[in-house]
């Protein structure tokens, strides 16, 4: 262990020498919860602190690490220390300063601290790593040097709970360094980290739109502040009929014009179609297209009429006519019209009938709940709907939360429809 040193600079002066001298004392003593309680106190001179930094008992070498006032020259070894949590510490500490190191003018102390940072940057433990990551991710400014060998490799890493984010926050990033990862994420998540970036920019949106990433693209829809240039809107639009998860985002995109609007009124859900309808931004030839475009869906449904579709078709009518809410669905459950319920959750949902016969005929109370959510109905219709047409078991039906909420939250109930709409159940 290093020797205490008495020489000290004036600044370093210690205003009670006794106190110093007892300080002396107890961090050469034996006694390792002395050694601790010593290791937290404020105030200790800095040739202590670092004295103590190398002490043999990690409890002592933890308080250290945490303490606000151990000097830099120590970080370079603590950052290398055989303890994870000590490392950890330092990370915190000394990641959450980076932008001050802008204006270090002491190269030493500047060198030593970047050093720690690299390091960390690249420490075994992907505890340490992450911590680094979240102390880091919202920094403004950083000397060039951190950037590419701390914050970047950061970036890069094979762990999602550290690069992610800093892909999502850190301000630093270049668009083309973006795009790199983009083009070769180094993990699963890293592309959708990037879609949800405040601003993203349209060079990035555009190499997310062709990632082949339905997630990240997903993410990328629903966040209000990326810039999609039109062309690739109508791209994914185009694509959107066969990705189910793209639909309640692209109904929510901001400044949709009068042919994103008919073109997603045909295939989309008809609960997204109720919000697009609700939109208050919509200007008058969006909204007649939103109507041309309905009336011909319902158009198309009624040409395949068959004796099993006549009640859809009366659902689509009542649909046209704003009239197929919750209450009619109720009245008809109460009525024990299993037929004509079963096509109106096919038509408010946008899933199949047989997908929406195979969810009811499940035997699940999760599945019947998510068919419902799916369909814009409240958690109350989805107890009756378990109870009166699933034929579930009262004590096995799920309820509503505080608040008449859906108990499963919506990644849940989507991951549920999802599994029968694409055919996984078998």
């Amino acid at each position: 262990m290093t020797e205490i040193q008495p020489r000290r600079r004036a600044e370093d002066a210690v205003a009670d020498p006794i106190a110093h001298a007892e300080a002396t004392r107890i961090a050469r003593s034996g006694d390792a919860a002395a050694r601790r309680a010593l290791a937290k106190r404020p105030g200790l001179a800095p040739e202590l602190l670092f004295y103590l930094a190398e002490d043999d008992d990690v409890g002592v070498r933890r308080a250290i690490a945490a303490n606000p006032e151990t000097p830099r020259h120590a970080h370079q070894f603590l950052a290398r220390d055989d303890d994870a949590a000590v490392r950890a510490s330092v990370a915190q500490r000394i990641g959450s300063d980076v932008a001050g190191l802008k204006n270090e003018r002491r190269a030493q102390h500047r060198r030593i601290t970047i050093e720690a940072l690299e390091a960390l940057a690249l420490d075994t433990a992907e505890k340490v790593r992450q911590r680094l990551a979240e102390a880091v991710k919202d920094a403004e400014s950083a000397p060039p040097e951190v950037v590419r060998r701390v914050i970047e490799v950061l970036a890069r890493d094979t762990a999602h709970e550290v690069a992610g984010p800093v892909l999502e926050h850190s301000p630093l990033l270049s668009d083309d360094f973006l795009i790199g990862i983009v083009g070769s994420p180094a993990n699963t998540g890293a592309v959708t980290s990037i879609s949800r970036r405040r601003g993203v920019s349209s060079r990035v949106s555009d190499a997310v739109a062709s990632s082949g990433d339905d997630a990240a693209i997903a993410a990328l829809l629903a966040n209000e502040s990326a810039q999609i240039r039109e062309a690739t809107l109508d791209r994914l639009i185009d694509m959107a009929p066969e990705k189910p998860s793209w639909h309640a985002p692209l109904v929510a995109r901001p400044k949709l014009s009068a042919g994103h609007v008919g073109k997603l009124a045909r295939f989309v859900a008809i609960a997204l179609v109720e919000e697009l309808r609700q939109r208050t931004d919509l200007d008058e030839e969006a909204s007649a297209r939103l109507t041309e475009a309905m009336s011909r869906r319902i158009e198309e449904e009624g040409t395949r009429s068959t004796p099993a579709s006549a009640e859809r078709t009366r659902a689509l009518s009542l649909y046209g006519q704003g009239e197929l809410d919750e209450l009619s669905l109720t009245e008809a459950l109460t009525a024990g019209r299993r037929a004509f319920v079963m096509a109106a959750l096919s038509v408010r949902s946008g899933l199949p009938e047989p997908v929406v016969h195979s969810m009811m005929s499940s035997g699940s109370a999760k599945v019947v709940t998510a068919l419902a959510w799916k369909a814009g109905m409240t958690m109350e219709f989805a107890e009756q709907l378990q109870l009166r047409l699933a034929y579930i078991e009262p004590r096995d039906t799920l309820r509503a939360s505080v608040g008449a909420r859906f108990p499963l939250d919506d990644e849940q109930l989507d991951w549920q429809v999802q599994m029968y709409a694409e055919g996984r159940t078998e």
